[in-house]
């Protein structure tokens, strides 16, 4: 499912950012930015159900709420400093044109970050798999309900503060409200998921998996008719209700696809897909410097549709090629689900030019 969702991210950037003006109204770029729009969902989803796993195992193993608050807080703090390595890197990379305030940008791996200390300290506070599942079920749907309410918020909060919060007015920013709701969903899903593998469920389980998908996709779809749904500050794409229960229904149903994928026969084979999911966060910052950096500037917003996927026929397997070489010290030893989910650092669609 990450590795899908690495790949959409890649073409997706491609034609956002080397398709020329003229191009930007037909179907297949409307498509290519639809579908470049659901890595950022599916990779937060991702992070809490990994997270979901990690803090299970360590409470199986006996660990304190200070072991496992420690725990989250190394992972959280660690992906907080990628971030401003790579907004430190591309800041040099286009100086003198860059802007020192770039650097402080909420961009992909911020959100990753504060979304995953989030919804880990806030699992910390409860002891078992059934009262983090509706903690975070709830906390999920009030984040859903209340963000158009929530994201006009300033209160007198510093600017720095507020860009993680609720982006400060930008809707560029990938902030806390409505990000996390993703998060809290997928951390969610991942102890509801560990329940029923434990009772022997779990395929019974992916077909209510299904369902609720195509409810929520059918809800989201249906809200978007009635206007009592657009109430306080209503952005269609950004704080609406009825586009996280469209994109949510998506994530679950493309959730559902890859879990009934991965149980063909063959499915232990050698997987493009897995491999890279394994290197998401590698084929997240070398596909930026080559679609959004200085390799290519006569690309930029210069190519017509056909061109720019002429492009994704070499830029697709040099991303998977580089996703091989990345792994390979893998190979010697499969690792369980539980332990890639814990050492892999997703990463999420999203570019320097924003959503």
């Amino acid at each position: 499912m990450r590795g899908l969702a690495a790949a959409i991210m890649v073409q997706g950037h491609v034609f956002e950012s080397w398709v020329r003006p003229e191009d930007r109204s037909g179907e297949w770029f409307w498509l290519s930015q639809f579908l470049g729009g659901l890595p950022a969902p599916v990779f937060l989803f991702l992070v809490g159900v990994s997270l979901a796993m990690v803090l299970d195992r360590m409470r199986a193993k006996g660990a304190t709420r200070l072991e496992l608050a420690a725990r989250v807080a190394r992972r959280g703090a660690w992906i907080l400093a990628l971030a401003y390595v790579f907004r430190i890197e591309q800041w040099l990379v286009w100086y003198p044109s860059s802007r020192w305030s770039d650097i402080f940008r909420v961009d992909t791996l911020n959100c990753i970050a504060v979304c995953s200390l989030a919804i880990g300290f806030f699992s910390v506070l409860f002891t078992t798999r059934r009262a983090n599942l509706f903690a975070m079920a709830a906390a999920a749907i009030a984040v859903v309900g209340l963000t158009p309410f929530l994201y006009p918020l300033r209160g007198g909060v510093h600017p720095f503060l507020l860009s993680y919060i609720n982006g400060g007015g930008d809707v560029s920013y990938f902030s806390l409200v409505p990000w996390v709701s993703f998060a809290l969903a997928g951390i969610a899903f991942g102890y509801a998921l560990i329940e029923a593998r434990a009772r022997r469920l779990e395929r019974r389980f992916f077909g209510w998996v299904a369902g609720v998908g195509i409810a929520s996709y059918t809800a989201g779809t249906l809200m978007s008719y009635f206007p009592v749904f657009e109430y306080g500050f209503f952005d269609y794409s950004v704080t609406s209700p009825h586009f996280f229960l469209f994109r949510f229904g998506l994530v679950l149903l493309i959730l559902y696809g890859g879990y009934m994928w991965s149980q063909r026969g063959g499915g232990e084979n050698w997987s493009p897909l897995q491999a890279l999911g394994r290197a998401s966060l590698v084929v997240y910052w070398i596909h930026i410097e080559l679609v959004y950096g200085r390799v290519f500037p006569h690309y930029s917003r210069a190519l017509d549709i056909a061109s720019a996927a002429r492009h994704l026929l070499w830029i697709g397997p040099a991303m998977l090629l580089m996703a091989a070489a990345w792994n390979r010290p893998s190979w010697r030893r499969q690792r369980t689900p539980e332990e890639s989910a814990s050492t892999m650092l997703p990463s999420m669609a999203g570019s320097d030019s924003g959503k």
